[in-house]
């Protein structure tokens, strides 16, 4: 019987490209959406993740495995605590999309620079990044970058003014890392390929690595490299 993955998404926009890149590295695999923009409202609002956006987690994955996901992407970073309270009350695994990408920057360097342009996703992407290389016994320096400016240009439909101010802070943030992990992809995608061959440390995203992990989880498959 097939397999089936759920994608918890807090912004409807990143759906498309989840599903073109579910369809490459997964194309066995049934893919369907939940979508609860309001989080990321309440997130931005009150800067942090509180224990009642949790819960609204907690509830969208329990659907998901009633609705026949044997497994479930949550791909908004903010949330990832979530993650920890929801997975122990699951049958199926739920995996944060940040994880696979930070495993991976822990391999590259020890000076590890985190850009976000909200400030929960940067205290959750930078506490998983410190809680990861405890797991695997690495030394490690967080290096944060909060570009606030720039979330905000984007929600009022200034993406040119978004995506400037992101590349300005990626090439400050750059000359203090060993490499960047990007923990929003809607912000990734400001960096033009021309951005990334100028930049003297890699950038890694999540998308990609997290679908690999997913595929070696339910297909046995060996993943791609992002």
């Amino acid at each position: 019987m097939a397999k089936t993955l759920a994608m918890i998404h807090t912004v409807a926009g990143i759906v498309p490209s989840f599903a073109a890149l579910a369809g490459e590295l997964l194309p066995h695999i049934s893919v369907f959406h939940l979508v609860d923009e309001g989080l990321l409202s309440r997130i931005i609002a009150e800067g942090r993740v509180t224990s009642t956006m949790c819960l609204r987690v907690v509830e969208l994955a329990a659907n998901a495995q009633a609705d026949g996901a044997n497994a479930i992407l949550l791909t908004c970073s903010a949330m990832s605590p979530a993650v920890d309270l929801a997975a122990p009350l699951l049958d199926i695994p739920m995996l944060k999309v940040d994880e696979p990408m930070v495993d991976r920057a822990l391999q590259v360097g020890s000076r590890i620079g985190v850009f976000a342009t909200v400030a929960a996703t940067l205290q959750s992407v930078g506490d998983l990044v410190r809680q990861r290389a405890q797991a695997l016994g690495r030394p490690v320096t967080v290096v944060a970058s909060l570009q606030a400016d720039a979330m905000a240009a984007a929600r009022e439909g200034r993406q040119d003014e978004h995506d400037r101010a992101v590349r300005a802070a990626v090439a400050r943030l750059a000359a203090q890392s060993d490499v960047i992990v990007m923990a929003q992809a809607s912000a990734a995608q400001a960096l033009l390929a021309e951005d990334l061959r100028a930049l003297p440390v890699p950038v890694l995203t999540s998308p990609r690595l997290a679908l690999s992990r997913v595929r070696e989880l339910l297909t046995g498959e060996p993943g791609e490299p992002d």
